[in-house]
């Protein structure tokens, strides 16, 4: 298997070529793709988004999204291709976008669907503190775990 990189970037086309990675979010985040495009990618060009990619011959396998600024300093998203989970590769891009952000601690939240995939890492490996579980935060009677923080603003 071909080695993956990692890399910082601030580039509109890598964050529209790690899109795919990230577009099956919209199930438990509706608007995703909207707010990806409208809000996540244009931080990057302001300085005040980061994102850490993963890439394998050419394909972008992994992504972290960070946004720093004031009164708010949050990991906004973490995915791996589904072949490369289990291998390590999500603590990387996590340790990539933390170094990025320069917090030990940023603000994140889970859905309830992805919180096995997430809290033990979270917890174990970071020191993230579950501060809150919100129904309803982006869905209609789903819980989101919050992390590091108040309920973020919305």
């Amino acid at each position: 298997m071909a080695l993956v990189t990692l890399r910082t970037s601030r580039s509109r086309a890598d964050a529209l070529r790690a899109f795919a990675l990230v577009r099956d979010l919209s199930a438990s985040y509706p608007g995703f793709g909207a707010w990806y495009h409208g809000k996540a990618v244009p931080d990057l060009a302001t300085g005040a988004g980061t994102m850490v990619i993963a890439e394998q011959d050419g394909e972008v396998v992994g992504l972290a999204l960070g946004k720093r600024g004031p009164g708010e300093t949050k990991l906004r998203c973490i995915r791996v291709a589904p072949r490369l989970r289990g291998r390590g590769l999500g603590p990387r891009l996590i340790d990539g976008v933390l170094s990025e952000l320069g917090c030990d601690r940023p603000l994140c939240t889970v859905p309830q669907e992805m919180l096995h995939d997430y809290a033990t890492t979270f917890v174990n490996r970071y020191g993230f503190a579950l501060t809150e579980v919100v129904r309803g935060m982006y869905r209609a009677d789903r819980l989101e775990y919050v992390f590091n923080g108040p309920t973020p603003p919305r």
